[in-house]
């Protein structure tokens, strides 16, 4: 984690590269909750960039997990998965973590941390029931509990952990997706557990700052929307965000303001 002298705007760029399932559909995270868009001159909703501020230390903010068709037709997708990383162990990415404090005494970095849970899960979107695939509306329903595991991989190494769920949308449910839409999955709370004013995580080699990983789907979309990056064989890719604090701690506003209160208190005594 470097120390970041300069201002956002002048923060380390970091390409955030597009998650594709199959070239079909680039998957992001986005502006959860006001407070943290507004910290970033941004809107709810739209993506994080590349360097993003987040609160101070023990603060919460809220990403959404968003998914954008690249095609120029309508399409129809089924089953999937949600990976989001958070830091980086030495594992084998076959296993699950006990519970988030388990993952989290593993990873390497301890900046952050993660809700057990996806919230705020998408409902009432357009799609196909059933095998009669006649159009209605259908809602993002987990299939099984959400776990902290490591993203798959040959042997144990360093890698991605995070919170991974699977997903569908109803039993032989498909959720339609416009060409050029975007769907909303779901949010994730964050936990800003170590990035102090002044430093960046996910600047640095290692550091795995805040990912959404995906894996490159081999089968038809109607199947799969994205299939699971914990335990998929396909090559998988993933988007990358580094996030900074610019927010003074509160032991640094107060150190600031008893500092300039002694400059006013000599300055009168002159």
């Amino acid at each position: 984690m470097k120390l970041n002298t300069r201002t956002l705007a002048f923060a380390v760029a970091l390409g955030a590269v597009a998650a594709a399932n199959a070239a079909d559909v680039r998957f992001w995270l986005g502006y959860g909750d006001n407070a943290f868009a507004a910290l970033n001159g941004a809107s709810v909703g739209s993506e994080l960039k590349a360097t993003s501020v987040v609160p101070a230390v023990g603060s919460t903010f809220t990403v959404s997990i968003f998914a954008t068709s690249t095609l120029t037709t309508d399409a129809k997708y089924g089953a999937g998965a949600l990976f989001v990383g958070f830091d980086t162990a030495s594992t084998n990415g076959t296993g699950n973590y006990a519970d988030a404090a388990a993952a989290e005494a593993a990873g390497g970095s301890k900046m952050l941390s993660l809700a057990n849970a996806f919230s705020n899960k998408a409902t009432g979107q357009d799609g196909f029931l059933g095998a009669s695939q006649d159009a209605g509306t259908v809602d993002y329903t987990q299939t099984g509990a959400e776990k902290f595991s490591g993203v798959s991989g040959t042997g144990t190494s360093m890698r991605s952990i995070g919170l991974w769920q699977a997903f569908g949308w109803g039993t032989g449910n498909n959720v339609a997706l416009k060409a050029g839409a975007t769907l909303r999955l779901a949010d994730l709370v964050v936990t800003n557990k170590g990035i102090t004013a002044g430093t960046t995580y996910g600047d640095s080699s290692g550091e795995n700052g805040l990912t959404l990983n995906s894996v490159a789907n081999a089968t038809s979309r109607s199947t799969f929307f994205a299939t699971n990056p914990r335990t998929g064989g396909n090559p998988g890719t993933d988007v990358k965000y580094a996030l900074t604090n610019a927010v003074p701690e509160p032991g640094t506003m107060i150190a600031l303001v008893s500092g300039l209160a002694a400059v006013a208190a000599r300055r009168r005594r002159k």
